[in-house]
């Protein structure tokens, strides 16, 4: 029998929905907030989470990251009162398998339950495949460059080095640190993942480190920062190239000194926790023009491992798109079961530039468009059907084109975004790099991909 657990501070709709799961054989656990949440997730063994929104000591989101740490498969469905499609999307991008609003009809409810909870039949594509080498969720691929890299992973796992991850955006950076934990001795404890590229400066230090109520304007209630929340765990810091100077310089006591305190609080408090750092830019070039502290570098670079890009191990592709189809299929209740021929020379010659997190984008959007069993080339769009062809068609305003010390000015949003696309892809996707030949910072770039929804 499937157990759920259900967490909302409405005790009635609690009672009311463990009803309802226990009149459809199901088993149920409720509780009220998210501290006796993560007592109960931590002493039982459930296979899906109802999670509300909002809970009096937590937010749902923060909540669905704690559980995750735990337990990455579980699926979480997040219940909120608010139909809002950008929280929504925003809510799925965090890590929900889906969401449900309030007031919440019984037969959508036990019917997403059991589509996160059935399991899929084996399909074509997967039988047909070659072997694949995997660590739970996260599939490692076949060809000797990945194998290489998941050998020196299986290497430094065991110990407490800090190690520093580079690669391409979207070739799977925070799968590397995920194995790494969880081949680690500090497997059982939490495993946290933060994009420094993703928080505003202003508040990179209160989401690190944590604050007290009333130590800036805003501080409403006091907050505990990751580093303690990863306590006894692993802390993985994505694009950690972001973070200012001033942050870099409390991160590097925090490493040095095993101790940090939170924003407005004298106290100190100990910690013992294992960084490992993610970057797409070359923190060498970065340390050399005084965007990145050195001595923080050398702290961080204990062990390093590069990943290299899809483009690079053409013998992955193949592996990764029949797993992105099983995934699909899973997530949107589809069978196809193969590719044709034509479709799989497109996904072959295609150069991925968006690695891992293109490939599979496209493969679920080709399964969504499949009209019989098997993905053809109708399936995929114009630009990975024609990627010179749209590139020299679409991108007519080049960064020559503008003025250079005003690119971004004189363009519509259109060209803007494509403008920004170009200068990415031309500077190996290296974010800082692009900002400067756009002369940008580096935070308002990030807006923009955030703003024009671009996906790299």
């Amino acid at each position: 029998m499937k157990k759920i657990l259900i967490i909302d501070d409405d005790t009635f709709i609690c009672e009311l929905l463990k009803k309802h799961l226990q009149n459809n054989n199901y088993s149920a656990e409720t509780a009220y907030n998210g501290r006796g949440a993560l007592k109960l997730f931590k002493e039982n063994k459930f296979d899906l989470v109802l999670c509300d929104f909002r809970l009096p000591d937590t937010s749902g989101l923060e909540l669905m990251q704690q559980l995750k740490s735990i337990k990455q498969s579980v699926p979480v469905i997040i219940m909120t009162a608010y139909a809002d499609v950008r929280m929504a999307v925003k809510l799925m991008k965090l890590g929900a398998s889906d969401y449900i609003t309030k007031p919440i009809q019984q037969e959508e409810f036990l019917g997403l339950i059991k589509k996160l909870l059935k399991k899929p039949e084996p399909s074509a594509a997967k039988k047909n495949r070659k072997t694949v080498y995997s660590n739970g969720d996260f599939i490692i691929g076949d060809s000797p460059k990945i194998k290489y890299a998941i050998n020196l992973a299986r290497k430094v796992a065991p110990t407490d080095m800090s190690v520093i991850v580079s690669g391409e955006t979207g070739i799977g950076k925070e799968y590397i640190a995920r194995f790494i934990h969880e081949n680690s001795l500090r497997k059982d404890k939490p495993f946290l993942a933060i994009d420094c590229g993703a928080i505003p400066k202003e508040l990179a230090n209160s989401e690190l480190f944590g604050h007290i109520k009333g130590s800036f304007t805003g501080a409403i209630s006091d907050k505990i920062g990751v580093f303690q929340k990863a306590d006894g765990g692993t802390l993985f810091l994505d694009e950690i190239g972001n973070l200012s100077y001033d942050v870099q310089l409390k991160l590097l006591r925090a490493i040095q000194e095993r101790v940090v305190s939170r924003l407005g609080d004298d106290k100190q408090k100990s910690i013992d926790i294992r960084i490992i750092a993610a970057t797409n830019e070359d923190l060498n070039v970065e340390v050399k023009e005084n965007n990145f502290r050195e001595d923080l570098y050398h702290r961080l670079n204990e062990f390093k491992i590069a990943l290299p890009p899809l483009r690079e191990r053409p013998e992955d592709i193949n592996v990764f798109m029949c797993h992105f189809i099983d995934t699909a299929n899973k997530e949107l209740n589809c069978n196809i079961t193969g590719i044709t021929p034509e479709a799989e020379s497109v996904i072959l010659k295609y150069p991925w530039y968006g690695n891992l997190r293109e490939l599979k984008n496209v493969m679920k959007r080709a399964v969504l468009m499949a009209e019989g069993e098997q993905i053809d080339t109708d399936c995929f769009p114009y630009e990975i059907l024609h990627p010179e062809t749209d590139h020299t068609q679409t991108q007519t305003v080049t960064a020559q084109d503008v003025n250079t010390n005003s690119k971004l000015k004189h363009a519509s949003s259109e060209i803007e975004k494509k403008l920004i696309i170009e200068t990415i892809q031309e500077a190996g996707y290296n974010k800082s790099k692009a900002a400067k030949i756009l002369n940008i910072d580096r935070k308002t770039l990030y807006n923009k991909i955030k703003l024009y929804d671009i996906k790299l």
